[in-house]
Formats: structure tokens, sequence, C-alpha cells
């Protein structure tokens, strides 16, 4: 198993919610670290004219808040945008009190910028301008997010071993998650509109930077990506990159997969990318899904039919598909490293499981071992984006 050092720093570990939560305090800090300097702003926001309201609304806003270390040594920023159905608070630490991967990042000398999504965390929801948003309930949480292996619903569920809690409903490290989980946008083309809106706003802002994009948040940051590829200086995608095209549905043995149908009309998005040769207006990629899966414990892939259309704007990017041994997002995680290849868009799919780190769910950064992630990723972005800078 790859162990990886890292420097102690003294920021706050965990969540501190003033709610009758009783989540144990426990101490695994990373030792003291300078701040040179910390905000936030908004991105993305303007005022629209919405149904029902007397004036126009601010809306389409993302809050961003920011954190500089004295000891600053990488060159470009590396910004953390949250997937569903949480806000920002999931990369400042874990359910049971431990230090996050913002902490981690900032000790190995990246300044940090947390994004809260459109309509999430500290950026209100707009209900006039949003629409209906579509809560999480505890057992729904419980099932999709934390406690696969007691639900059986894929074939790596029972592999789950790194949830710091028992993973159910009135155990006191999920209900600090579940005081994480936030309303999300009922229309998802919708809120992927706002968000890559604000994710391009980000980047005209800060400048060139790393984006770290967990789950839901892929999708916003491969259109991001398309938008702004010379901002763009490397992108890791916390499973963040599954299927394409079709949504894939886990209902458990014997069949496991169920196809849902066309979700992502150009590959990971909902929204237009680039594609070479350009598409005609109307026009639609030519796909088909494999005959048969690689392995039974894998879903079958949609692909393009050949000759594919290539992805110019994101060939050229350093990118990590970083998937966890026993997440639901597993069965799908080489159908999106293969449509990438496909358009010609080189990429590190980087199982933990090859690494010899086993366990891990979806939510790998708030996990048992969630330094030990870190720690991947950080020997990644040393070799592939930034290697140190006035390094002692």
């Amino acid at each position: 198993m790859l162990k990886h050092a890292v420097r102690h720093l003294t920021l706050g570990a965990g969540l501190a919610l003033a709610l009758s939560l009783s989540a144990p305090a426990q101490a695994e800090d990373l030792g003291p670290i300078t701040i040179a300097k910390q905000g936030y702003f908004f991105v993305g926001g303007k005022y629209t004219e919405a149904p029902g309201e007397r004036e126009p609304v601010m809306a389409g806003h993302a809050y961003v808040e920011f954190q500089i270390p004295q000891n600053r040594q990488r060159p470009f920023p590396i910004v953390m945008v949250h997937g569903c159905c949480s806000a920002g608070s999931s990369w400042s630490g874990t359910p049971d009190g431990r230090d996050g991967w913002a902490h981690y990042f900032l000790s190995k000398g990246y300044a940090v910028y947390i994004m809260d999504q459109v309509g999430r965390g500290r950026a209100a929801y707009v209900d006039s301008v949003y629409g209906q948003n579509n809560p999480k309930a505890p057992k729904f949480v419980e099932r999709e997010f934390i406690s696969y292996e007691r639900y059986n619903l894929f074939p790596q569920a029972k592999l789950h071993t790194q949830w710091p809690g028992a993973g159910v409903v009135g155990d006191p490290l999920f209900d600090q998650f579940q005081a994480m989980m936030e309303p999300d946008f009922k229309d998802r083309t919708l809120r992927e509109i706002f968000n890559r809106n604000a994710g391009d706003a980000l980047l005209d802002k800060i400048g060139p930077a790393i984006l770290m994009a967990h789950s839901q948040a892929g999708i916003y940051a491969w259109g991001i990506a398309n938008d702004r590829p010379q901002l763009v200086k490397g992108m890791i995608m916390i499973e963040a990159a599954g299927s394409a095209f079709h949504e894939i549905a886990l209902k458990g043995p014997p069949d496991w997969f169920k196809d849902e149908g066309m979700s992502k009309p150009w590959g990971f998005t909902r929204t237009p990318v680039d594609f070479a040769p350009a598409l005609e207006p109307k026009q639609e990629l030519a796909i088909e899904q494999q005959e048969k899966a690689d392995s039974p414990d894998l879903a079958k892939c949609w692909r393009q039919k050949e000759p594919a259309r290539k992805l110019p704007k994101l060939a050229g990017i350093p990118i990590m598909l970083l998937h966890g041994e026993a997440s639901f997002a597993m069965p799908t995680a080489h159908c999106g490293a293969a449509f990438l290849t496909q358009a010609g868009v080189q990429n590190d799919f980087v199982k933990l499981a090859d690494l010899g780190i086993h366990g891990n769910g979806h939510f790998m950064m708030l996990e048992k071992n969630n330094l030990e992630v870190a720690g991947v990723i950080a020997d990644w972005l040393t070799r592939r984006v930034t290697p140190l800078e006035n390094a002692k």
C-alpha cells in the first residue's frame, strides 16, 4: 500500500454544526500552517426577471471561498467543486472531525478555491428562477451514498469498508453527513447551464487553475474545460466521468444494471461542447452500445460509432479519472475513460484498488483513509501538472 508523508496543519478540522448532533471530535490534524490571505466572492450571477417577482432578482451566482498559504509552492490553485447533494463543506473536513482535502492541499503549497454550486450552501436557492428542488431523504442517502454493502445494488458494493461510522440513519457520523445534504435543482439541464457559466466566470476572475470535481460537478467541469481550455491546467475528476450518453441504474442481482436511456447527448454533458468535425445544427452524435460488457461486474458502455468525432479543446489537458474500489461509480468508470480515449483525449484512469487502496466508496474525501487518497492525487499532480516551485 502506498504511504504518503504529510505535513501537519491546524485549521479547525471537521464540521462544526450548531445542531443536536453528537459526532465525536477526533484529532487527526495535519499540524500548523500559515494562511497568507483568505476571503470569498460570488461569480456568475446577474439580475433576472422571474415569475411572481416584482423586480429582477439575483440568480445564477456561485459562492467561492479561498485560502492562499504563505508557503505557496505551486503555480496553479486548485478549484474544488462538490457533487450532489452537499456544498463546499465536503472538502473542509469529515463527519468524524478529521482534516479534509482543502487542508491537505494547502499543506502541499496549493492555493485552494472552494465553490458552493449555484443554489447550494452560501449561494441561496432562488425558487422563482431555479424551479422545483429535489431534496434527498435520509434513507435515500443511506442506500445510494453510504451503505452500499447493506443494499447490494451493484457487484462491488460488498467491498465497501472505509466509511468511518455505521453508515445508517441515527448513527452520529451518518447524521453529520445527512446534515450536509441540501435541496438540488430538479431541472438538471438548468443546473448545468448555471454552474457551467459560474465556473467560466470563476476562471476568468482567478486565471489558470486546476479543476477538482466530484461526481455531479464533472458535468460542469467538462463544459468549463471546453469553454476555457487555456485556463484549465489540469483536471482531477473524482468519480466524475462515468457512463457517457446514457444513465445506468443499479438494481441488484442477478442482472445488476438497467439502461435508463439518453441523458447526456454530448457525451458527458447535456449542453453543447465542441467536437471535430463539428456537428451540424440539430445533428446528433452517432452512438452505439457494447454488445457485451468487458466483464460480468461492469455495465455495457455507450460510445461513438467510428469514425469517432474528437474533443480537441480537451486534448492536451492532463486529466486524472480517480475511482474507489467499492463505489457505485465503479461499474461504469471504464466507460468514461473509453469515451475520452475514443475522442482523442488522453487520460489517466486511476483505480485505487490497483494501488493497494481498498474499500473506498463514492465520498472518498470523507472516508477513513481520505488523506491517503489525497496523497495519490498530490503525487499525480506533482508528476503531471505542478512540479514544486521554490522547494527547499
